[in-house]
């Protein structure tokens, strides 16, 4: 059996930082006594989201990533990553691309292309169904060329751009 939850969106950014979505999880796995030792996995999903506005904007996020990465591997909890934003995997199912994404903003303007209209809140399950599997290939692709390319996984917020959800889409494929 397969439960979805999603826990903690729609908060304010304080919240939604990798360390308290991480915090959020283990809260949610112990209060439901979730286990690996019963087949169970909790899984975050986050965003790169940089705010370059902010100083030395990459390296505080890696930081902060770091950190989180570390809770959530001593608490069973694995942490996906989609650099800049969560549309970047929305992308891969229609097109490859390894060239930098500053932000969602420029993730979208592509994205439009594919599906017109689209907006954050919009259900596009039925337009990306079909094309799981390219993205699966596309963001399993996007990994090795930044491997080629001198990088090291876990990828940091310094690779751009790159998405781990295609390993949550195995898990439940």
């Amino acid at each position: 059996n397969i439960d979805i939850r999603v826990i903690g969106s729609r908060t304010n950014a304080r919240e939604t930082d990798y360390v308290n979505l991480i915090r959020k999880a283990v809260e949610y796995q112990s209060k439901n006594e979730i286990s690996d030792s019963n087949g169970d996995t909790v899984w975050v999903i986050a965003d790169g989201d940089v705010n370059y506005n902010n100083p030395d904007p990459v390296n505080t996020k890696d930081n902060l990533l770091s950190k989180a990465r570390k809770m959530a591997n001593d608490k069973g909890i694995r942490l996906a990553l989609s650099n800049p934003c969560f549309e970047f995997w929305y992308l891969l199912h229609f097109q490859y691309t390894t060239g930098f994404l500053k932000n969602y903003s420029s993730v979208k303007n592509i994205l439009h292309t594919h599906l017109k209209g689209y907006e954050k809140s919009a259900d596009v399950y039925e337009q990306l169904a079909a094309h799981t599997v390219k993205a699966i290939q596309n963001a399993k692709q996007v990994e090795q060329y930044h491997i080629q390319n001198g990088c090291d996984k876990p990828f940091g917020i310094k690779v751009n751009p790159f998405t781990d959800v295609y390993q949550l889409i195995e898990s439940l494929l």
